[in-house]
């Protein structure tokens, strides 16, 4: 046990630190033997020089760190940051390939085709995440590290109760979905300009994926509270390989989509399409499988509801709630851009798939590394260990995501252009995506604060200020988005419009949720924060401007107008390195604590990309 957890709540039961002679799995946190207590360090350093700790650490065995039935999970601020390296190669191999899938949709099926299947396609994940998604799970840990504790079985049977009983949910949800698939691309598109009946037959062959992501989230979720997180990160690389698979296969057999044509479900091109993509959800779920068998998780149904599952029952409606509202915002986003541009919503998704590249690999990789931990001190009621790992948490995202927006604000049309403007994919219709990516980078910052705020609030089972917090967010976006088609110059620009309202009301949560934490926590260590955020702005801001100047200098325009579009992959290439070249120097001068946490974790990344 570390210093931040201080000393065990009395009454609950101390589980066998021991994994009973279970390996350990190659870079997973779990520890084969008891913990030693880490140092307690504002620098976050896995060396640092220990400050005095909170509370003593008596003589004998240290106490677990968390984690279920007799399974051990190192909770200390080096482990945290030895699980972020870890899975870092795990999301970037995931984020690649879902930017190549990204890719191949665009420009093997074009911006109408893709815009129909892309709307099918996030169905499944927006009824996943208003029945069983990444909100609720996120409220599971507080549930799992009490079970932990209390059980004496380590909350093992607890785990059976709650996969059995998400399991048919999920499969409710996903017969009800199907069956109303035309009522929810209606609800989607209205009456625009994308093929509402194309998207439909995309629905019927891609809701059934909402019973294997159900089940997904909550495995995961199990998985990572014991400090397992390598099979959960690598296992949408797979969804992701099968997908590429399923596309390139359709641009060799597949006689393509006319989106002016009237629609066949039974259509070779669509089936191929619609149930490739789903088998690729279903090895996403069942990769994870071999990881929970090693862990001990028995998957054999246990019926009935544990108490404190009927007790969930009012947190989720709040989860519900949150993941409604949200819905709401998304929903009024589609139907907005299909009015406006048939491309539009193939645009707006791969704006956002590209600001999902950096942020898995950093804001997703911190979060679940740190979201275990948030949930064990917020149980225990450790303010100070929580106000740590929010200052934490805050300041190594915008140490790794200020200079990746700086890029995506300067170079955003050099960007979609070098990657998207192929095959059916025009320069007309890239050039509309980089300045939509410009215009919306600086989302990446408040959205991924506010994912860390609700994290806390759920880690203190506070499962309401969280749907207040995304309502002022979608009231601030939809007002927003309502008033770009009316400002707008051209019907082709509303997209951009569109991002910039999401970014705003996504800085109007962040605002929101640190005056509400402030208030609950007292002092977040603004100051601290503060001075890495302008350390890190101004450094990155330079980077940006010093990387415009050579690619104004430079002759450029002569490569890319002999090579085409591959000349502006060099162009932005040249841009990045030179950015994040010159960002990292002027930090360096910094001396700021975000730079002992982070070296250990780069040197570890380059080794494992080594090998």
């Amino acid at each position: 046990m570390n210093d931040e957890q201080g000393s065990p709540e009395p009454g609950l039961r101390r589980p066998d630190p021991g994994l009973r002679g279970r390996r350990r799995e190659s870079g997973s946190c779990v520890s084969p033997r008891p913990v030693s207590p880490p140092p307690v360090a504002d620098s976050f350093a896995p060396d640092s020089v220990p400050v005095d700790p909170v509370v003593p650490i008596p003589p004998g065995p240290a106490t677990r760190g968390g984690g279920t039935g007799t399974t051990t999970r190192d909770s200390s601020d080096a482990s945290v940051m030895r699980s972020t390296g870890s899975m870092a190669v795990a999301n970037l191999a995931s984020r690649i390939t879902g930017f190549v899938r990204m890719i191949l949709i665009l420009t093997i099926l074009g911006p109408a085709v893709a815009s129909a299947f892309n709307t099918a396609n996030t169905l499944p994940n927006m009824i996943t995440e208003l029945v069983l998604g990444s909100v609720l799970t996120a409220m599971f840990m507080p549930l799992l590290a009490r079970a932990a504790q209390e059980d004496p079985d380590g909350g093992v049977s607890f785990i059976r109760r709650l996969l059995t009983a998400t399991s048919l949910l999920a499969l409710v949800a996903t017969v009800v979905a199907v069956a109303c698939a035309p009522l929810l691309t209606e609800l989607n598109l209205g009456d625009g300009e994308v093929n509402t009946d194309l998207a439909t037959a995309f629905a019927f062959l891609l809701l059934p994926q909402i019973f294997f992501y159900g089940v997904f989230s909550v495995m995961l979720a199990v998985l990572n509270y014991n400090g397992i997180f390598r099979p959960g990160a690598w296992a949408p690389v797979w969804n992701n390989l099968v997908a590429i698979a399923t596309l390139a296969l359709f641009a060799v057999v597949g006689s393509g989509i006319d989106p002016a044509a009237p629609v066949n479900l039974l259509s070779a091109p669509i089936l191929l399409l619609g149930l490739g993509t789903t088998l690729g959800v279903v090895v996403q779920a069942a990769v994870l499988l071999p990881a929970l068998r090693r862990a001990g998780v028995v998957l054999r149904p246990q019926w009935g509801l544990d108490p404190r599952i009927r007790q969930f029952g009012g947190n989720a409606l709040a989860g519900l709630s949150y993941v409604f509202i949200s819905q709401v915002g998304l929903v009024m986003t589609n139907r907005i851009g299909s009015a406006a541009d048939e491309a539009a919503i193939a645009i707006y998704g791969t704006y956002w798939l590209l600001l999902q590249v950096p942020y898995g690999i950093i804001g997703v990789t911190l979060l679940t590394a740190i979201n275990p931990r948030l949930a064990d001190n917020g149980v225990a009621g450790r303010t100070d260990a929580v106000v740590r790992d929010i200052s934490l948490g805050t300041r190594l995202s915008l140490f790794g995501l200020l200079p990746i927006i700086a890029f995506m604000t300067a170079f955003g049309p050099t960007i979609a252009t070098g990657l998207f403007r192929y095959g059916n994919f025009d320069a007309q219709n890239a050039d509309i995506l980089g300045l939509t990516l410009a215009f919306g980078a600086f989302t990446l910052v408040p959205y991924a604060v506010v994912l860390l705020q609700q994290r806390v609030f759920y880690a203190r089972e506070d499962y309401w200020t969280p749907t207040v917090m995304i309502l002022a967010i979608t009231i601030v976006r939809v007002v927003l988005s309502l008033i770009v088609p009316l400002v707008a110059n051209e019907r082709s620009h509303v997209v951009i419009g569109l991002a910039l309202a999401n970014g705003i009301g996504w800085v109007v949560g962040a605002v929101a949720g640190y005056i509400l934490l402030r208030r609950r926590l007292g002092s977040l260590r603004g100051r601290e924060t503060a001075r890495s955020a302008v350390w890190t702005l101004g450094a990155s801001a330079a980077g940006a401007l010093v990387a415009l100047a050579v690619d104004t200098l430079l002759p450029l325009d002569l490569l890319t107008d002999s090579v085409g579009s591959i000349g502006y992959v060099f162009r932005a290439g040249l841009a990045a390195v030179i950015t994040l070249v010159v960002t990292g120097l002027i930090l360096s001068r910094s001396r700021l604590p975000e730079l002992d946490a982070v070296t250990p974790v780069l040197r570890g990344l380059v080794g494992r990309l080594r090998r």
